[in-house]
């Protein structure tokens, strides 16, 4: 049994650890360097990730393009936004509906102590509860979306400036 589960770590880690190298390579040890398994670096070979393709591009045309990718993201997250904001206002009238409602029943509840009622103020405060924690995380998520907007287009904001400057 152990030696199935030493098998089947060393099979993840080299799956989902890109920094894992297997027991006794030549690159030793149960993590290598950053560039990946080890294997390319210890064969005197570049590291994975250092080709053309992971460069950034620093021309004018490239920090545009990047530019005009972080505002189609934004356009895509503000679509995003505004179903929340929606689902925020929907929302925030079942809270309200909800506390108006337990409210209500509590007072009917204390007025005439009937089990029924009782049961019915319960079910009411729960509802509220639900209602008022769901309207709490869609304002959450709506702050996080408009932090994202935010961040992305003031950094296509810096690279039009960046490639203005070239």
């Amino acid at each position: 049994m152990p030696e199935d589960w030493a098998a089947n770590w060393v099979t993840w880690a080299s799956r989902f650890d890109q920094n894992h190298v297997p027991a006794g390579s030549p690159a030793g040890g149960q993590f290598g360097p950053q560039g990946g398994s080890g294997a390319p670096a210890a064969k005197g070979g570049k590291p994975r990730g250092s080709g053309t393709a992971a460069r950034e591009d620093k021309t004018e045309a490239g920090l545009r393009a990047r530019a005009a990718a972080d505002r189609a993201q934004a356009r895509r997250l503000q679509g995003q936004l505004h179903a929340l904001q929606a689902q925020e206002a929907h929302a925030r009238g079942a809270a309200k509906k909800a506390s108006a409602a337990a409210k209500a029943a509590r007072h009917a509840a204390a007025k005439h102590p009937v089990t029924a009622k009782q049961a019915a103020a319960r079910k009411a405060a729960a509802a509220h509860r639900k209602a008022s924690t769901h309207h709490a995380t869609l304002k959450q998520r709506i702050t996080g979306l408009q932090h994202q907007i935010s961040g992305l287009l003031s950094q296509a904001a810096q690279l039009d400036a960046q490639a203005a400057r070239l």
